[in-house]
């Protein structure tokens, strides 16, 4: 089984059905996801953010939440110090480092739709999906 560390920007194009949303079925498929633990919280401040802008209603949102929960995805605790070194490094943000570390450390590719963490992750040699 293929293994990936797999974003929120990722998740959450499935979870909403948003453009890419079959791009993430079929790259994710008979995969074993991987993410930094940092990942639940990204999913629930990017779906607070969609009931703030009223484009999804609080009921909808906990609901998108619960089948986040379903995902099997195994959760990783980041490497924090080296985390801020990168996103110092690379002007980009500790949250995004966590992942592109994770994919450095186990040597897995890196699933993402955020361009620049895209480059930044090319720019070390890995691969991204």
């Amino acid at each position: 089984m293929k293994q990936m560390v797999i974003d929120a920007s990722c998740i959450l194009a499935f979870l909403l059905n948003q453009e890419g949303c079959n791009e993430v079925k079929s790259i994710v498929a008979d995969s074993e996801l991987v993410a930094p633990t940092c990942l639940s919280f990204e999913i629930g401040n990017a779906i607070s953010k969609l009931i703030k802008r009223n484009l999804l209603s609080i009921v909808d949102g906990v609901a998108v939440f619960h089948e986040f929960a379903k995902i099997p995805i195994r959760l990783i605790e980041p490497n924090i110090p080296s985390s801020i070194v990168l996103a110092g490094q690379s002007d980009s943000y500790s949250y995004d480092a966590f992942y592109i570390n994770l994919a450095t450390q186990f040597s897995l590719p890196l699933f993402t739709f955020d361009e620049k963490m895209r480059q930044i992750s090319a720019e070390r040699g890995i691969l991204c999906l």
